[in-house]
């Protein structure tokens, strides 16, 4: 069993660090937005966590696609692409970890094999977030004609991605 005050501490420190992807994301393309998107995503924060069974996480979550949103920049190069994913990955570990900081009761340890499955579905949605900015960036770096069998390998990918996720995450299994 971990305990409740470490895993309590590693989950608000994944929020913490998802939100400081996100200001990065937003300050390489507009950083002038900074100063409006810090406060709001700070208020934003703390009541998530404060309250994370409520509004809360959700208000978060909008916080911060709306912050990379606005200040998105144009997804014709890598660089682009992979700021898209890193901001993709951070909403995602926002919203698994506060999932489990609302669903698990407060007190509670956490029994490791909840840590396991809850670790290995946060990877597997983020490499599904890696995976989908990179064929982006191929699709965007290819002839327009490759473009519908790049997207079809690409769906084929993170279709068995989620199917050995669903597999290995099942109860009773390895």
């Amino acid at each position: 069993m971990i305990p409740h005050r470490t895993w309590r501490a590693a989950v608000v420190a994944a929020v913490a660090g998802a939100d400081l992807v996100v200001l990065l994301v937003a300050g390489t393309s507009l950083p002038g937005f900074l100063p409006f998107l810090l406060p709001v995503l700070a208020v934003a924060t703390l009541w998530a966590v404060a309250r994370p069974s409520g509004w809360g996480p959700f208000a978060l979550v909008v916080v911060q696609v709306l912050g990379v949103g606005a200040t998105g920049s144009p997804l014709d190069t890598v660089a682009g692409w992979a700021l898209a994913a890193a901001a993709g990955a951070a909403v995602v570990v926002t919203h698994l970890a506060l999932t489990l900081l609302g669903s698990w009761p407060r007190r509670a340890d956490l029994p490791h094999g909840t840590a396991r499955r809850w670790s290995l579905q946060a990877a597997a949605l983020v490499w599904v977030a890696v995976a989908a900015a990179g064929a982006g960036a191929l699709a965007a770096a290819t002839p327009q004609g490759w473009a519908p069998w790049l997207g079809a390998v690409a769906l084929a990918l993170v279709a068995g991605l989620l199917w050995q996720l669903r597999a290995r995450t099942r109860p009773g299994t390895g």
